[in-house]
């Protein structure tokens, strides 16, 4: 990112950190995150029914449906596919990233999942951010938000693979003292 001469830095990085994202479950021996099932790719079908509809007649109040009728049918069809896959998949990749971002917490019982509810939808939306940045998706690319969105993934794997250490050891023994004694 740091070469200003080469105009895709930002494409090259953001398929970099788009495959640390999907890769970063092999770090806890899990299966690493699957591609290529988007919402863009289950929204194919449904632009090309539409399209025939665009192209038999122009889109407006004013149009006749009797002649779009069969496409009319076509895209419910495909619209109702898209939202029965929706309705199965958007909720299992959220348990799923919840599910990685406590098993990257490491030892020690698991923090409950719904505790990661609002990470969940901040790693989700710089996963779909990277996505679109890698191919070319974002006009007027935002560099402050660019970096915000990579800290944000940065932040949280560092968090989880080598959290803070306790300063003073004698304060932590005191404090297990103490609770021994109680």
């Amino acid at each position: 990112m740091a070469d200003e001469n080469n105009p895709c830095r930002y494409e090259l990085a953001a398929h970099s950190i788009r495959e640390l994202i999907e890769k970063s479950p092999l770090l806890t021996n899990s299966q690493a995150f699957a591609s290529g099932d988007s919402i863009a790719n289950r929204l194919t079908p449904i632009k090309r029914v539409f399209s025939v509809i665009a192209g038999i007649q122009k889109i407006s109040e004013d149009i006749n449906l009797e002649s779009i009728a069969a496409p009319v049918r076509g895209l419910l069809g495909e619209l109702e596919k898209f939202f029965q896959w929706q309705e199965l998949n958007r909720p299992a990749r959220a348990k799923m990233i919840a599910r990685h971002l406590s098993e990257l917490s490491g030892a020690g019982p698991a923090p409950p999942v719904d505790l990661f509810e609002e990470e969940v939808f901040g790693w989700r939306a710089a996963d779909d951010y990277f996505k679109k940045v890698a191919h070319n998706g974002v006009e007027n690319l935002d560099c402050d938000e660019f970096l915000r969105r990579m800290s944000f993934i940065e932040n949280s794997l560092l968090r989880r693979l080598r959290p803070r250490s306790v300063e003073q050891l004698g304060e932590l023994d005191a404090l297990i003292r103490e609770a021994e004694n109680a």
